[in-house]
Protein backbone atom coordinates (compact mmCIF):
# COMPACT_ATOMS: atom_id res chain seq x y z
CA UNK A 1 0.00 0.00 0.00
CA UNK A 2 1.20 3.56 -1.10
CA UNK A 3 1.49 5.70 2.13
CA UNK A 4 -0.06 8.99 1.73
CA UNK A 5 -1.11 12.39 4.10
CA UNK A 6 -3.57 14.55 2.85
CA UNK A 7 -3.98 14.81 -0.62
CA UNK A 8 -1.38 16.84 -2.50
CA UNK A 9 -4.03 18.54 -4.15
CA UNK A 10 -5.33 19.58 -1.23
CA UNK A 11 -1.70 20.93 0.53
CA UNK A 12 -1.01 22.80 -2.42
CA UNK A 13 -4.35 24.71 -2.29
CA UNK A 14 -3.96 25.49 0.83
CA UNK A 15 -0.53 26.85 0.62
CA UNK A 16 -1.20 28.84 -2.16
CA UNK A 17 -3.97 30.78 -0.15
CA UNK A 18 -1.88 30.65 3.14
CA UNK A 19 -2.20 27.20 5.37
CA UNK A 20 -4.09 30.16 7.69
CA UNK A 21 -6.93 30.78 5.60
CA UNK A 22 -9.19 27.77 5.20
CA UNK A 23 -12.96 28.52 5.72
CA UNK A 24 -11.77 32.01 6.45
CA UNK A 25 -10.32 31.30 9.79
CA UNK A 26 -6.83 32.66 10.61
CA UNK A 27 -3.91 30.82 12.20
CA UNK A 28 -5.24 32.29 15.42
CA UNK A 29 -8.94 31.60 15.19
CA UNK A 30 -8.27 28.19 13.74
CA UNK A 31 -9.85 26.03 16.85
CA UNK A 32 -7.03 24.20 19.18
CA UNK A 33 -7.99 20.36 19.79
CA UNK A 34 -7.60 18.94 23.27
CA UNK A 35 -8.12 15.09 22.76
CA UNK A 36 -8.40 13.70 26.32
CA UNK A 37 -8.69 9.70 26.54
CA UNK A 38 -9.11 7.80 29.56
CA UNK A 39 -8.05 4.44 30.03
CA UNK A 40 -10.19 1.17 30.34
CA UNK A 41 -13.29 3.63 31.40
CA UNK A 42 -16.08 1.16 32.48
CA UNK A 43 -19.63 2.78 30.76
CA UNK A 44 -21.34 2.92 33.72
CA UNK A 45 -18.38 5.18 35.55
CA UNK A 46 -19.38 8.48 35.95
CA UNK A 47 -21.52 9.91 38.75
CA UNK A 48 -24.26 10.96 36.49
CA UNK A 49 -24.59 7.23 35.71
CA UNK A 50 -23.58 6.02 39.49
CA UNK A 51 -24.34 8.38 41.98
CA UNK A 52 -21.70 6.33 44.04
CA UNK A 53 -18.78 7.98 42.59
CA UNK A 54 -17.47 11.70 42.54
CA UNK A 55 -17.08 13.44 39.00
CA UNK A 56 -18.21 17.19 39.15
CA UNK A 57 -16.30 18.47 36.68
CA UNK A 58 -16.75 16.00 33.73
CA UNK A 59 -20.32 15.90 34.70
CA UNK A 60 -20.46 19.94 33.98
CA UNK A 61 -18.38 19.49 31.17
CA UNK A 62 -20.82 16.41 29.70
CA UNK A 63 -24.01 18.73 30.44
CA UNK A 64 -22.80 21.85 29.48
CA UNK A 65 -25.03 23.99 26.79
CA UNK A 66 -22.13 23.79 24.43
CA UNK A 67 -21.20 20.05 24.69
CA UNK A 68 -22.67 17.58 22.86
CA UNK A 69 -22.85 14.26 24.74
CA UNK A 70 -22.50 10.97 21.85
CA UNK A 71 -25.08 8.44 23.48
CA UNK A 72 -23.98 5.83 20.16
CA UNK A 73 -20.53 6.26 20.61
CA UNK A 74 -18.49 3.00 19.82
CA UNK A 75 -14.68 2.16 20.02
CA UNK A 76 -12.68 -1.34 19.81
CA UNK A 77 -12.37 -3.96 22.54
CA UNK A 78 -9.10 -3.02 23.61
CA UNK A 79 -6.49 -0.46 24.00
CA UNK A 80 -3.50 -0.99 20.83
CA UNK A 81 -6.76 -1.78 18.12
CA UNK A 82 -9.18 1.95 19.22
CA UNK A 83 -5.81 3.86 19.42
CA UNK A 84 -4.47 3.01 15.96
CA UNK A 85 -8.00 3.09 14.54
CA UNK A 86 -7.88 6.89 16.54
CA UNK A 87 -4.37 7.66 14.31
CA UNK A 88 -4.74 6.22 11.15
CA UNK A 89 -9.00 6.39 10.55
CA UNK A 90 -8.74 2.85 9.74
CA UNK A 91 -10.37 -0.01 11.07
CA UNK A 92 -7.67 -2.32 13.28
CA UNK A 93 -8.34 -5.40 10.72
CA UNK A 94 -7.28 -3.19 8.00
CA UNK A 95 -3.98 -1.80 9.54
CA UNK A 96 -3.17 -5.89 11.33
CA UNK A 97 -4.07 -4.63 14.72
CA UNK A 98 -7.09 -6.47 15.03
CA UNK A 99 -5.59 -8.99 17.47
CA UNK A 100 -4.61 -8.17 21.21
CA UNK A 101 -2.63 -5.40 22.18
CA UNK A 102 1.41 -4.57 21.88
CA UNK A 103 3.26 -5.55 25.51
CA UNK A 104 6.97 -4.44 26.66
CA UNK A 105 9.85 -6.03 24.88
CA UNK A 106 7.45 -7.17 21.55
CA UNK A 107 9.29 -5.90 18.47
CA UNK A 108 6.21 -5.02 16.51
CA UNK A 109 4.26 -1.32 16.17
CA UNK A 110 1.89 0.18 14.04
CA UNK A 111 3.04 -0.24 10.54
CA UNK A 112 4.15 3.21 9.22
CA UNK A 113 2.48 3.02 5.43
CA UNK A 114 -0.36 4.62 7.41
CA UNK A 115 -0.56 8.33 7.98
CA UNK A 116 -1.39 9.37 11.37
CA UNK A 117 -3.61 12.13 12.32
CA UNK A 118 -0.64 14.22 14.21
CA UNK A 119 1.10 14.06 10.76
CA UNK A 120 -1.78 15.42 8.75
CA UNK A 121 -2.43 18.34 11.79
CA UNK A 122 1.03 18.70 11.21
CA UNK A 123 0.45 19.79 7.98
CA UNK A 124 -2.23 21.65 8.74
CA UNK A 125 0.21 24.15 10.61
CA UNK A 126 -0.66 22.68 14.17
CA UNK A 127 1.92 22.32 16.90
CA UNK A 128 1.18 18.63 17.92
CA UNK A 129 1.47 17.35 21.62
CA UNK A 130 1.20 14.12 23.13
CA UNK A 131 0.79 13.55 27.06
CA UNK A 132 0.20 10.30 28.52
CA UNK A 133 0.19 6.60 27.22
CA UNK A 134 1.38 5.90 23.73
CA UNK A 135 0.72 1.91 23.01
CA UNK A 136 1.93 2.01 19.63
CA UNK A 137 4.24 0.27 19.27
CA UNK A 138 8.49 1.59 20.53
CA UNK A 139 10.95 -0.49 19.40
CA UNK A 140 11.72 0.95 16.13
CA UNK A 141 12.73 4.76 16.48
CA UNK A 142 9.71 4.92 13.13
CA UNK A 143 7.71 3.41 15.39
CA UNK A 144 8.19 6.81 18.72
CA UNK A 145 5.58 9.44 18.80
CA UNK A 146 7.99 12.32 17.50
CA UNK A 147 8.82 10.07 14.12
CA UNK A 148 4.78 9.68 13.95
CA UNK A 149 3.54 13.57 13.60
CA UNK A 150 4.12 14.65 17.19
CA UNK A 151 6.45 17.81 18.23
CA UNK A 152 6.88 16.67 21.51
CA UNK A 153 6.26 13.39 23.47
CA UNK A 154 6.14 12.86 27.21
CA UNK A 155 4.89 9.60 28.85
CA UNK A 156 5.19 5.42 28.54
CA UNK A 157 5.24 3.80 25.78
CA UNK A 158 3.50 0.44 26.91
CA UNK A 159 0.16 -1.10 28.18
CA UNK A 160 0.70 -0.08 31.53
CA UNK A 161 3.21 1.25 34.18
CA UNK A 162 3.10 2.13 37.78
CA UNK A 163 0.92 5.17 38.59
CA UNK A 164 3.73 6.07 41.61
CA UNK A 165 7.26 4.30 40.08
CA UNK A 166 6.35 4.30 36.81
CA UNK A 167 7.83 0.68 36.01
CA UNK A 168 6.15 -1.98 34.29
CA UNK A 169 6.26 -5.50 35.29
CA UNK A 170 6.30 -8.10 32.05
CA UNK A 171 6.81 -11.84 32.99
CA UNK A 172 8.83 -13.36 29.83
CA UNK A 173 8.87 -17.31 29.26
CA UNK A 174 12.76 -17.79 28.15
CA UNK A 175 13.63 -16.04 31.49
CA UNK A 176 11.01 -18.00 33.71
CA UNK A 177 10.86 -14.48 35.45
CA UNK A 178 9.52 -11.07 35.65
CA UNK A 179 11.20 -8.20 33.98
CA UNK A 180 10.95 -5.09 35.37
CA UNK A 181 12.00 -1.74 34.25
CA UNK A 182 10.97 1.99 34.07
CA UNK A 183 8.28 3.09 31.26
CA UNK A 184 8.78 6.60 30.97
CA UNK A 185 9.74 9.01 28.73
CA UNK A 186 10.13 12.49 27.12
CA UNK A 187 10.86 13.30 23.25
CA UNK A 188 11.61 16.18 22.50
CA UNK A 189 12.08 15.86 18.20
CA UNK A 190 12.72 13.30 16.03
CA UNK A 191 12.64 10.09 18.21
CA UNK A 192 15.36 11.62 20.57
CA UNK A 193 14.22 9.37 23.98
CA UNK A 194 15.19 10.02 26.96
CA UNK A 195 13.99 7.48 29.85
CA UNK A 196 12.66 10.38 33.40
CA UNK A 197 14.03 9.00 36.58
CA UNK A 198 13.02 11.78 38.25
CA UNK A 199 9.51 11.29 39.02
CA UNK A 200 9.29 8.01 40.90
CA UNK A 201 6.97 8.79 43.36
CA UNK A 202 5.03 11.63 41.69
CA UNK A 203 1.11 9.98 41.30
CA UNK A 204 1.01 10.18 36.88
CA UNK A 205 -2.49 11.91 36.69
CA UNK A 206 -1.25 14.73 38.46
CA UNK A 207 2.07 14.59 36.14
CA UNK A 208 0.68 14.00 33.05
CA UNK A 209 -1.60 17.12 33.60
CA UNK A 210 1.48 19.32 34.93
CA UNK A 211 3.20 18.34 31.79
CA UNK A 212 0.09 19.37 29.97
CA UNK A 213 -0.03 22.48 31.09
CA UNK A 214 3.40 23.19 30.96
CA UNK A 215 3.53 22.33 27.33
CA UNK A 216 0.63 24.95 26.46
CA UNK A 217 3.00 27.50 28.54
CA UNK A 218 5.60 27.17 26.01
CA UNK A 219 3.18 26.59 23.22
CA UNK A 220 3.92 29.11 20.14
CA UNK A 221 0.08 31.14 20.12
CA UNK A 222 0.68 31.99 16.55
CA UNK A 223 -0.05 28.29 16.18
CA UNK A 224 -3.09 26.05 17.05
CA UNK A 225 -2.61 23.29 18.66
CA UNK A 226 -3.44 19.67 18.95
CA UNK A 227 -3.06 17.76 21.99
CA UNK A 228 -3.87 13.95 22.52
CA UNK A 229 -4.11 13.76 26.13
CA UNK A 230 -3.66 10.25 26.65
CA UNK A 231 -4.50 9.37 30.43
CA UNK A 232 -3.33 6.27 32.08
CA UNK A 233 -6.63 6.00 34.76
CA UNK A 234 -8.50 4.48 35.14
CA UNK A 235 -6.36 1.76 33.96
CA UNK A 236 -4.70 -1.49 36.54
CA UNK A 237 -3.02 -0.72 38.74
CA UNK A 238 -5.40 -0.04 41.27
CA UNK A 239 -3.42 2.75 42.50
CA UNK A 240 -4.83 6.01 44.10
CA UNK A 241 -3.22 9.11 47.09
CA UNK A 242 -5.45 8.11 50.11
CA UNK A 243 -6.81 11.94 50.28
CA UNK A 244 -9.05 10.30 47.51
CA UNK A 245 -10.53 8.34 49.77
CA UNK A 246 -12.81 10.85 51.45
CA UNK A 247 -14.90 10.93 48.05
CA UNK A 248 -15.58 7.29 47.43
CA UNK A 249 -17.25 6.47 51.26
CA UNK A 250 -20.09 5.18 49.44
CA UNK A 251 -19.04 2.53 47.64
CA UNK A 252 -18.62 -0.81 49.36
CA UNK A 253 -16.61 -2.96 46.82
CA UNK A 254 -12.83 -2.49 48.06
CA UNK A 255 -12.11 -2.76 44.57
CA UNK A 256 -14.36 -0.27 42.97
CA UNK A 257 -13.19 2.13 45.80
CA UNK A 258 -10.13 2.50 44.91
CA UNK A 259 -10.80 2.62 41.37
CA UNK A 260 -14.07 5.55 42.18
CA UNK A 261 -10.45 7.67 43.81
CA UNK A 262 -8.68 6.75 40.88
CA UNK A 263 -11.73 8.30 38.44
CA UNK A 264 -12.13 11.41 40.80
CA UNK A 265 -8.38 12.24 40.44
CA UNK A 266 -9.01 11.99 36.74
CA UNK A 267 -12.02 14.00 36.97
CA UNK A 268 -9.71 17.03 39.27
CA UNK A 269 -7.04 16.68 37.26
CA UNK A 270 -9.17 17.66 34.20
CA UNK A 271 -11.26 20.40 36.14
CA UNK A 272 -7.56 21.91 36.55
CA UNK A 273 -7.06 21.54 33.17
CA UNK A 274 -9.98 23.46 32.20
CA UNK A 275 -9.15 26.40 34.74
CA UNK A 276 -5.33 26.46 33.28
CA UNK A 277 -7.00 27.05 29.26
CA UNK A 278 -9.00 29.50 30.79
CA UNK A 279 -6.99 31.62 32.82
CA UNK A 280 -4.40 31.40 29.66
CA UNK A 281 -7.36 32.34 27.13
CA UNK A 282 -7.45 29.18 25.34
CA UNK A 283 -10.61 27.85 26.70
CA UNK A 284 -13.07 29.78 24.34
CA UNK A 285 -10.69 28.69 21.26
CA UNK A 286 -10.17 24.84 22.06
CA UNK A 287 -13.08 21.81 20.89
CA UNK A 288 -11.97 19.62 24.16
CA UNK A 289 -12.86 15.73 23.38
CA UNK A 290 -13.81 13.55 26.47
CA UNK A 291 -13.30 9.18 25.47
CA UNK A 292 -12.31 6.06 26.91
CA UNK A 293 -10.41 3.25 24.63
CA UNK A 294 -12.57 0.27 25.58
CA UNK A 295 -14.75 -0.74 28.50
CA UNK A 296 -13.78 -1.57 31.93
CA UNK A 297 -12.83 -4.99 33.06
CA UNK A 298 -15.06 -5.73 36.03
CA UNK A 299 -12.17 -7.70 38.37
CA UNK A 300 -10.49 -4.34 38.28
CA UNK A 301 -13.16 -1.69 39.75
CA UNK A 302 -14.84 -1.00 37.07
CA UNK A 303 -18.83 -1.34 35.74
CA UNK A 304 -19.99 -2.00 31.95
CA UNK A 305 -23.40 -1.74 33.53
CA UNK A 306 -26.41 -2.26 32.11
CA UNK A 307 -24.27 -3.23 29.40
CA UNK A 308 -23.13 -6.62 28.30
CA UNK A 309 -19.57 -7.58 28.55
CA UNK A 310 -16.22 -5.91 29.22
CA UNK A 311 -12.88 -4.58 28.17
CA UNK A 312 -11.26 -7.41 25.62
CA UNK A 313 -14.45 -8.74 24.45
CA UNK A 314 -16.64 -7.37 21.23
CA UNK A 315 -19.85 -7.27 23.68
CA UNK A 316 -21.16 -3.51 23.89
CA UNK A 317 -19.67 -3.61 27.39
CA UNK A 318 -16.11 -3.80 25.57
CA UNK A 319 -17.29 -1.31 23.35
CA UNK A 320 -19.44 1.52 23.85
CA UNK A 321 -18.27 4.41 25.30
CA UNK A 322 -18.70 7.39 27.23
CA UNK A 323 -17.91 10.61 24.62
CA UNK A 324 -18.84 14.31 24.45
CA UNK A 325 -17.45 17.02 22.52
CA UNK A 326 -17.11 20.45 24.25
CA UNK A 327 -16.81 24.21 22.94
CA UNK A 328 -17.79 27.14 23.74
CA UNK A 329 -17.37 28.74 20.44
CA UNK A 330 -17.90 25.68 17.91
CA UNK A 331 -20.61 23.38 19.15
CA UNK A 332 -23.75 25.46 18.50
CA UNK A 333 -26.37 23.42 20.14
CA UNK A 334 -25.77 21.08 23.11
CA UNK A 335 -26.97 18.07 24.17
CA UNK A 336 -27.37 14.57 22.85
CA UNK A 337 -25.86 13.29 19.70
CA UNK A 338 -28.35 9.75 19.03
CA UNK A 339 -26.56 8.90 15.54
CA UNK A 340 -23.82 6.07 15.62
CA UNK A 341 -20.16 7.44 15.59
CA UNK A 342 -17.30 5.30 15.64
CA UNK A 343 -13.55 5.79 16.74
CA UNK A 344 -12.42 5.84 13.45
CA UNK A 345 -14.60 8.82 12.41
CA UNK A 346 -12.04 10.77 14.19
CA UNK A 347 -9.36 11.67 12.19
CA UNK A 348 -12.05 12.94 9.37
CA UNK A 349 -14.07 14.94 11.98
CA UNK A 350 -10.86 16.27 13.44
CA UNK A 351 -9.18 17.42 10.22
CA UNK A 352 -12.69 19.24 9.72
CA UNK A 353 -12.64 21.27 12.50
CA UNK A 354 -9.21 22.79 11.81
CA UNK A 355 -11.54 23.87 8.80
CA UNK A 356 -10.24 21.41 5.83
CA UNK A 357 -13.42 20.36 4.19
CA UNK A 358 -12.91 16.55 3.92
CA UNK A 359 -16.07 13.88 3.43
CA UNK A 360 -14.30 10.79 5.06
CA UNK A 361 -11.02 9.67 5.54
CA UNK A 362 -9.69 5.98 5.80
CA UNK A 363 -12.87 3.97 7.11
CA UNK A 364 -14.16 7.14 8.92
CA UNK A 365 -16.40 9.74 8.08
CA UNK A 366 -16.67 13.52 9.50
CA UNK A 367 -19.86 14.09 11.69
CA UNK A 368 -18.37 17.80 12.38
CA UNK A 369 -21.54 19.54 11.57
CA UNK A 370 -23.37 16.86 13.22
CA UNK A 371 -21.28 17.75 16.82
CA UNK A 372 -21.39 20.89 16.18
CA UNK A 373 -25.46 22.15 15.56
CA UNK A 374 -26.82 18.72 15.79
CA UNK A 375 -27.95 18.40 11.75
CA UNK A 376 -26.22 15.47 10.18
CA UNK A 377 -24.35 16.33 7.17
CA UNK A 378 -23.24 12.75 6.78
CA UNK A 379 -24.81 9.72 8.64
CA UNK A 380 -23.33 6.38 9.87
CA UNK A 381 -25.15 3.49 9.67
CA UNK A 382 -22.36 0.64 9.89
CA UNK A 383 -19.26 -0.13 11.59
CA UNK A 384 -17.20 -3.11 12.34
CA UNK A 385 -16.44 -3.82 15.63
CA UNK A 386 -13.67 -6.40 15.00
CA UNK A 387 -12.89 -9.14 12.21
CA UNK A 388 -10.30 -11.52 13.97
CA UNK A 389 -9.28 -15.55 13.72
CA UNK A 390 -10.93 -15.94 16.92
CA UNK A 391 -14.34 -14.06 16.86
CA UNK A 392 -15.68 -10.92 14.52
CA UNK A 393 -18.65 -8.50 14.82
CA UNK A 394 -20.52 -6.10 12.51
CA UNK A 395 -23.04 -3.57 13.17
CA UNK A 396 -26.02 -2.10 10.42
CA UNK A 397 -28.66 -0.56 10.92
CA UNK A 398 -30.38 -1.86 14.47
CA UNK A 399 -28.55 -5.14 13.75
CA UNK A 400 -25.18 -6.89 15.12
CA UNK A 401 -24.18 -10.14 14.33
CA UNK A 402 -21.65 -11.89 16.13
CA UNK A 403 -19.36 -14.85 14.68
CA UNK A 404 -17.15 -17.15 16.80
CA UNK A 405 -15.92 -15.62 19.90
CA UNK A 406 -16.81 -12.53 21.95
CA UNK A 407 -13.18 -12.58 23.23
CA UNK A 408 -9.51 -13.84 22.67
CA UNK A 409 -10.45 -16.72 24.77
CA UNK A 410 -10.79 -19.98 22.10
CA UNK A 411 -13.75 -22.42 23.40
CA UNK A 412 -16.82 -24.00 22.04
CA UNK A 413 -18.42 -20.92 20.48
CA UNK A 414 -15.60 -21.01 17.73
CA UNK A 415 -18.40 -21.51 14.87
CA UNK A 416 -21.61 -19.72 16.47
CA UNK A 417 -23.53 -16.56 14.92
CA UNK A 418 -25.85 -14.57 17.10
CA UNK A 419 -27.76 -11.77 15.92
CA UNK A 420 -29.51 -8.95 18.41
CA UNK A 421 -31.47 -6.14 17.42
CA UNK A 422 -29.06 -3.75 19.86
CA UNK A 423 -32.11 -0.66 19.07
CA UNK A 424 -34.47 -3.19 21.35
CA UNK A 425 -32.09 -5.25 23.15
CA UNK A 426 -29.10 -3.02 24.05
CA UNK A 427 -27.47 -5.38 26.99
CA UNK A 428 -27.65 -8.52 23.65
CA UNK A 429 -29.70 -10.61 26.06
CA UNK A 430 -32.33 -12.42 23.29
CA UNK A 431 -30.58 -14.55 20.50
CA UNK A 432 -32.61 -13.56 17.07
CA UNK A 433 -30.31 -15.40 14.59
CA UNK A 434 -32.69 -18.91 14.12
CA UNK A 435 -35.89 -16.15 13.69
CA UNK A 436 -33.98 -14.11 10.77
CA UNK A 437 -32.04 -16.24 8.46
CA UNK A 438 -32.32 -13.34 5.75
CA UNK A 439 -30.64 -10.77 8.02
CA UNK A 440 -27.24 -13.19 8.83
CA UNK A 441 -26.54 -14.15 5.45
CA UNK A 442 -26.81 -10.48 4.45
CA UNK A 443 -23.73 -9.67 7.42
CA UNK A 444 -22.05 -12.73 6.93
CA UNK A 445 -21.90 -11.55 3.19
CA UNK A 446 -20.85 -8.43 4.27
CA UNK A 447 -17.70 -9.52 6.53
CA UNK A 448 -16.84 -12.26 3.62
CA UNK A 449 -16.35 -8.96 1.35
CA UNK A 450 -14.65 -7.21 3.99
CA UNK A 451 -12.09 -10.05 5.09
CA UNK A 452 -10.78 -9.09 1.25
CA UNK A 453 -9.24 -5.84 2.73
CA UNK A 454 -7.73 -7.99 6.13
CA UNK A 455 -4.29 -7.15 6.90
CA UNK A 456 -1.68 -9.48 8.17
CA UNK A 457 -1.86 -9.27 11.74
CA UNK A 458 1.48 -7.50 13.16
CA UNK A 459 1.71 -8.89 16.83
CA UNK A 460 5.14 -10.51 17.44
CA UNK A 461 6.71 -12.90 20.13
CA UNK A 462 8.64 -10.71 22.91
CA UNK A 463 12.49 -10.33 22.69
CA UNK A 464 15.29 -10.15 25.16
CA UNK A 465 16.81 -7.52 22.87
CA UNK A 466 13.90 -5.40 24.24
CA UNK A 467 15.24 -6.20 27.89
CA UNK A 468 15.17 -2.51 30.38
CA UNK A 469 18.55 -4.94 31.86
CA UNK A 470 20.33 -3.81 28.69
CA UNK A 471 19.05 -0.19 28.49
CA UNK A 472 19.90 0.73 32.43
CA UNK A 473 16.44 -0.02 33.81
CA UNK A 474 14.12 1.63 31.36
CA UNK A 475 12.26 0.11 28.45
CA UNK A 476 14.42 2.21 25.94
CA UNK A 477 13.45 1.97 22.21
CA UNK A 478 15.94 1.41 18.48
CA UNK A 479 16.46 -2.58 19.76
CA UNK A 480 14.71 -3.81 16.47
CA UNK A 481 15.85 -1.21 14.08
CA UNK A 482 16.72 -2.85 10.57
CA UNK A 483 14.50 -5.77 11.55
CA UNK A 484 11.48 -6.65 9.08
Amino acid sequence: MKRTTLPFFLLLLLHYYGIADVDGQTATQKPNVLFIMADDLGFNDLDWKDSTLHTPNLRNLAFHKNTALMTNSYVNQLCTPTRSAFMTGYYPFRVGTQAGVFLHMEPAGVPTMFPFLSENMRQLDYSTYLVGKWHLGYCKKEFLPTNRGFDYFYGFYGPQTGYFNHSADQYHRELKRVVKGLDLFEEVGNGKSVPDFSQNGVYSTDLFTDVAMSVLDNHNSTKPFFMFLSYQAVHPPLQVPRSYDKYCTRVKNRYRRIYCGMLTAMDFAIGRLVEYLKAANLYENTVIVFTSDNGGTSNFGASNAPLRGEKDTIWEGGTKTTTFVHSPMYVEEGGNREMMFHVVDWHATILSITGLEVDSYGDGINQWEYIRTNRPKFRRFQFVYNIADHGSAIRDGDYKLIVGNVDRKMSKDKNRTRLFRISTDPTESKDISRNNPKIVRRLLSKLDQLKKFLHKNVRKPLSLSGSPERFNGSYSSFWCDGQA
